[in-house]
């Protein structure tokens, strides 16, 4: 058995890993690196990709599913595996699926082909995301993908007493000292704050995953929220929401108070600051680098009203989030997503894993474990 690391190892982007045996040969996921646009695709060759059997995808992000057309277009032929959520989430068309939902609950092993078995679970990142357990003969093989035990919003299917020859294990936060303990004290301080001192309140995060964490955190706290049609209908009209959310989010958004962003848009013709009904609430907008005009006029709108802007996660070096931020014009508290670096060890030490593989930082790693092994895109490990 052999694990060819094509990308997402020693970098932030681009993750995939290809898996190859005698009878079978799969990718695990299929990402674009879009800090590197002149690299963004996986090191892959026409060869290997005419050989993959399936594509197993952990979730939608596009630094995990953006490289999907490429990979048509270089000759790949093989079925797309998948949960149902991630399918609906994918910005591309896809060709032969397989879906987790139909092969089996979470935690219940299936096969796939002659040699190949898969077990899946729930990875708390996103809706629709799951960490994979893969055993082919003899040997196993465990990717978490994006993976977080203390999500808000998203169930987490802990991942405990499993044996595997090879874990990749997601290490995006590297030798960040604070953990999801402390994220939570600090974020939840900051949105006790806001509440306390009646203050309009603005939140960009991405189009699927902190944004519902944010939710609970405003709704727990009685905080009217702004917030788009679409992220209404997608926590109320998803056919599988009590698979993926956890019950406390859902009781939390019963009695949401909520209004429309269209209409607090079109309040700025009128206005140039936040008057009633949206002065005390918290602002949603699916636009975690503020890259859109019309966010970054209400995150201005936001501070000249007397309120602020909270960023939740990662900022790209040259998007207005970090230049908010630069300017001192908002704030930074972090919702994990991913592990740090004690993180990832505490996980490997509940378990029983023969060699550890870090993914997803781009820090430079060093561990004196010889069982953990810091690989780089283009790297090959037998096991």
């Amino acid at each position: 058995m052999e694990l060819y690391i094509a990308g997402g190892c020693s970098e932030h982007g681009r993750n995939s890993f290809l898996v190859s045996s005698k009878k079978c040969c799969f990718l695990v996921d299929a990402g674009l690196m879009k800090e590197k646009p002149d690299e963004p695709f996986p090191i892959l060759s026409d060869e290997q990709i005419k050989s993959i059997d399936y594509l197993f995808l952990t979730h939608c992000h596009a630094d995990h599913a953006g490289a999907i057309p490429w990979l048509y277009d270089k000759g790949f032929r093989g079925k797309i595996v998948a949960s149902r959520e991630t399918f609906n989430y994918l910005p591309c068309s896809v060709k032969e699926t397989v879906v987790l939902e139909e092969c089996g609950k979470p935690l219940r092993e299936f096969r796939m082909g002659d040699d190949l078995w898969v077990q899946w679970g729930r990875s708390g990142h996103c809706i629709g995301s799951v960490w994979y357990l893969f055993r082919i003969k003899d040997r196993r093989i465990l990717f978490t993908g994006d993976y977080e035990e203390r999500s808000y919003a998203y169930k987490c299917d802990k991942i405990r007493n499993v044996y595997a020859d090879l874990a990749v294990i997601d290490c995006a936060y590297g030798y960040e000292k604070d953990g999801a303990d402390a994220h939570r004290k600090d974020i939840e301080r900051a949105v006790d704050r806001v509440k306390s001192e009646k203050i309009p309140s603005i939140f960009p995060v991405p189009a699927h995953g902190r944004g519902f964490d944010v939710l609970r955190l405003l709704a727990e706290r009685g905080i009217p929220v702004v917030l788009s049609k679409t992220q209404v209908q997608e926590y109320r009209m998803l056919d599988d929401r009590r698979l993926w959310l956890k019950r406390g989010f859902l009781d939390a958004v019963k009695d949401l108070i909520s209004y429309d962003i269209d209409d607090f848009e079109k309040t700025s013709d009128v206005s140039d600051v936040i008057n009633e009904p949206y002065q005390n609430a918290g602002i949603l907008v699916r636009d975690s680098q503020l890259a859109k005009q019309v966010n970054r006029d209400s995150a201005e709108r936001v501070l000249r009203s007397g309120g602020c802007v909270i960023l939740t996660g990662k900022q790209d070096p040259s998007g207005f989030a970090r230049k908010f931020l630069n300017e001192e014009r908002a704030e930074f508290y972090r919702i994990s997503v991913h592990q740090n670096v004690d993180e990832m060890l505490r996980l490997a030490r509940r378990n029983s894993f023969r060699t550890v593989i870090p993914f997803h930082c781009r820090e430079k790693l060093t561990f004196r474990k010889k069982t953990i092994k810091v690989l780089r895109p283009g790297d090959r490990i037998r096991f």
